[in-house]
């Protein structure tokens, strides 16, 4: 399973978010597609009593449509954004609300106790207040987040490869994400995403990743997860168009 790292200290001031009524409402359309393969290094007596080897490989897959809504609640003296975010898809991927904390660097916090899938998790890295922050911009409109976490390491590299001087940016982003100790993993992510600078939002995120795993003694496992979430509703945009 692909996750950012939890900062898990904290959440508990959020606690009351679930009685305020949000300032901000976001709706997301998602679309998730899942192929995975397992490949069994066999070694043995063949049928004709000698030795022998071979490869086995096992695959599998599924798709999920729907939609991802996102309540921000309120900011926290940290500037953590205080969001209550929740799915629900035509299939299995279905979450019920989970109240999370983001930051602008990526950091992500949420509570222990809540489902919060994938997709979810890759719309909360890109919803911190100042994502795109000028100050950390390098000559080449690069900039890099890392998160350290017990057994693993996060790092997310951003590049503005487009400035459409309209107040929107097209973003390109790399992630690699390495879990160590007996459950680790390596998953490696190539996306894109369009983001509304004046509104601090994302229009579109797309991307692809592959999580390789060594689930045990001459089997191997690889996850390819490819991704497209849509803005499709923003309460903020809509009130600034009311006449």
């Amino acid at each position: 399973m692909i996750c950012a790292f939890a900062l898990l200290s904290g959440l508990a001031s959020t606690g009351a978010s679930a009685q305020q009524k949000p300032t901000r409402h976001l709706a997301y359309s998602f679309d998730i597609s899942i192929t995975s393969e397992l490949t069994v290094q066999s070694s043995g007596i063949d049928e004709a009593g000698g030795g022998g080897s071979g490869t086995t490989h096992y695959s599998g897959g599924n798709s999920d449509k729907g939609t991802i809504t996102v309540d921000v609640m309120g900011v926290q003296p940290d500037t953590g954004l205080i969001v209550n975010i929740a799915e629900q898809g035509r299939g299995n991927r279905t979450a019920e609300s989970a109240t999370c904390v983001v930051y602008g660097i990526g950091s992500v916090v949420c509570d222990p106790n809540a489902k919060v899938n994938e997709e979810e998790m890759s719309l909360l890295r890109v919803l911190g207040r100042n994502f795109v922050n000028d100050s950390a911009l390098d000559s080449n409109h690069h900039w890099q987040n890392v998160a350290n976490g017990a057994g693993g390491k996060e790092v997310n590299d951003y590049t503005i490869s487009k400035d459409n001087h309209d107040g929107t940016l097209g973003i390109d982003f790399q992630r690699v994400l390495t879990v160590e100790g007996a459950n680790g993993y390596r998953a490696d992510t190539h996306g894109s995403l369009s983001y509304n600078q004046k509104l601090s939002v994302p229009i579109q995120v797309k991307e692809d990743t592959v999580t390789r795993t060594h689930v045990g003694q001459g089997q191997d496992n690889r996850v390819e997860q490819q991704l497209t979430l849509t803005l499709t509703s923003d309460s903020l945009a809509q009130a600034s168009t009311t006449p």
